[in-house]
């Protein structure tokens, strides 16, 4: 079944290649089983980003659910084997197209139009509940002198709260970081509970101070909709995942 034949969110657009939010002012997208994670990855994206004519930069990351952040400066792309370790990739450079992968876990993609940054987050319930958003946002600010208040963020397709069930792992920190946002957490039973979390993307890109007319979703669920997703949870194992990115253009 194709995306367009179910309604879309609000403010989010659909093309044979994925999602984009109406809030990011720059080309960007959040892939589906159409933009997978392979072999030929860096040619695919090229493409979509820029066209056949044109070929960007393209950095990526070896993702290790943390909140370490990763800051381009000069390099022109680490290509598929000399790759970093982090989970959010943030960049003032034109023409580098910053690419994270995911499979249920939330891609969030970032912009500073007035001061010329884009970052691209991976945020896995460990990452999220440990503060890789507001750390991302943080080196934003420190690198480059980006405003929150300036700043539009879209969260992207992943596992919602009507397939996430989570025990005390996850609830244990999630109680003691974040007991009174609400719409994150509802506990079901002892021990058990359900998790939204991009709701608790929601809340911290807020406490960062981005105005919330600049918070875009795409609330697709990763694990209800195979014929869009890969997902990690109902498979059981990694078939695959999607790509997404966000890229300057040409000063």
């Amino acid at each position: 079944m194709s995306a367009e034949k179910r309604p879309l969110p609000e403010g989010t657009g659909v093309s044979d290649d994925g999602f984009t939010s109406h809030v990011i002012p720059v080309r960007h997208f959040f892939g589906t089983r159409s933009t997978p994670a392979g072999l030929h990855t860096h040619i695919q994206l090229g493409h979509i980003v820029s066209g056949p004519k044109e070929f960007p930069a393209i950095v990526s990351l070896k993702q290790i659910h943390s909140t370490r952040v990763v800051v381009i400066h000069t390099h022109r792309g680490l290509g598929a084997l000399e790759q970093a370790e982090g989970d959010a990739l943030v960049t003032n450079q034109p023409e580098t197209l910053v690419v994270v992968r995911t499979a249920d876990c939330v891609p969030v993609l970032l912009v500073e139009k007035a001061r010329g940054v884009v970052a691209a987050i991976h945020a896995g319930w460990r990452g999220a509940v440990a503060g890789i958003v507001a750390e991302t946002i943080r080196a934003c600010v420190d690198e480059f002198g980006a405003k929150p208040e300036h700043m539009h963020l879209a969260i992207g397709p992943s596992i919602g709260p009507c397939c996430y069930e989570v025990d005390e792992q996850v609830l244990n920190p999630l109680r003691s970081r974040y007991p009174t946002w609400p719409g994150v957490l509802q506990e079901t039973k002892e021990g058990k509970g359900v998790l939204d979390l991009k709701q608790l993307i929601y809340h911290q890109i807020r406490a960062g101070g981005v105005p919330d007319s600049q918070i875009g979703r795409v609330d697709h669920c990763t694990h209800c909709r195979d014929d869009l997703f890969y997902s990690y949870r109902r498979e059981g194992q990694v078939n695959g995942t999607m790509c997404s990115g966000i890229i300057l253009p040409a000063a």
